[in-house]
């Protein structure tokens, strides 16, 4: 793995992030959140479309694609994400769909972006990120033949729908097989991946970059008077010295915080 993008959704996460300045991290950006300003010490930036976000809410994205690709452009994003229909079950129950139309419309949001993008926006072309979704191995296997047949593939392709499962095996086994089922020159970037998951040398090197925004949750406002982000602050020094330790374990290169 390349890259490691961590997660900012609010001004406490920016303000921890930008106290490690100088040192510059690369960060995710979700745009149902659309933080604001994006932290000063980003070295990539990712913007994901904020799928499960809006579907859990609202059950659709609420804007037209051109308003999503203005924002990339605004924030001049080096990574950004199709506007994805997720696959997992509480998003299918909101939604009343079921995982072969969820990828098919996923497909379909493809499609009308790399339009756009070719009439209008040619300058975000190698910036884009297609999106695989499903549940199974097998539905994850499906839409990728169809993405192959119909000449979907990007230079990096995120895995969707692994953030919220609870089985590792079955996280691991879903991102091995689909580098396997993928020439090299294809990196993938798992979206909200387990850190647990991290921990397998072959998810490891299956990956070119994940994100996460575990460091965020579960901070204790009433345990602990001091202000979020100095939690925070506690919380990213945590994240990256395990980081740093996986780092070294699997490759015996240089950490991530070094390459950064």
């Amino acid at each position: 793995m390349e890259l490691f993008f961590f997660g900012v959704a609010d001004g406490s996460a920016r303000k921890a992030i930008e106290s490690f300045a100088p040192r510059k991290f690369p960060i995710m950006v979700n745009y149902a959140t659309k933080v604001r300003p994006i932290p000063r010490n980003t070295s990539k930036l990712f913007i994901d479309s904020g799928g499960f976000s809006f579907f859990f809410k609202l059950r659709e994205y609420p804007d037209p694609h051109e308003k999503y690709l203005e924002f990339v452009l605004k924030k001049n994003a080096d990574f950004f994400a199709n506007r994805d229909h997720p696959c997992e079950p509480e998003v299918l129950h909101q939604t009343g769909r079921t995982v072969r139309e969820n990828q098919l419309k996923t497909i379909e949001n493809q499609i009308a972006i790399q339009d756009l993008i070719d009439d209008q926006y040619p300058e975000l072309g190698n910036r884009f990120v297609a999106v695989l979704q499903g549940w199974t191995i097998e539905e994850y296997l499906y839409m990728l033949d169809e993405m192959k047949s119909q000449g979907l593939l990007t230079r990096l392709i995120g895995i969707g729908s692994v953030c919220r499962r609870g089985q590792e095996r079955q996280i691991r086994r879903i991102i091995t097989t689909l580098r396997a089922e993928l020439p090299r020159k294809y990196g993938l970037h798992a979206f909200g991946v387990k850190f647990s998951v991290l921990k397998y040398k072959d998810v490891w090197d299956a990956l070119y970059s994940a994100d996460s925004l575990a460091y965020r949750w579960r901070i204790d406002r009433v345990k602990d008077p001091r202000p979020i982000s100095e939690q925070l602050i506690e919380r990213l020094n945590d994240w990256i010295s395990r980081l740093d330790s996986l780092a070294t374990t699997h490759s015996n290169q240089m950490t991530l915080v070094e390459a950064i």
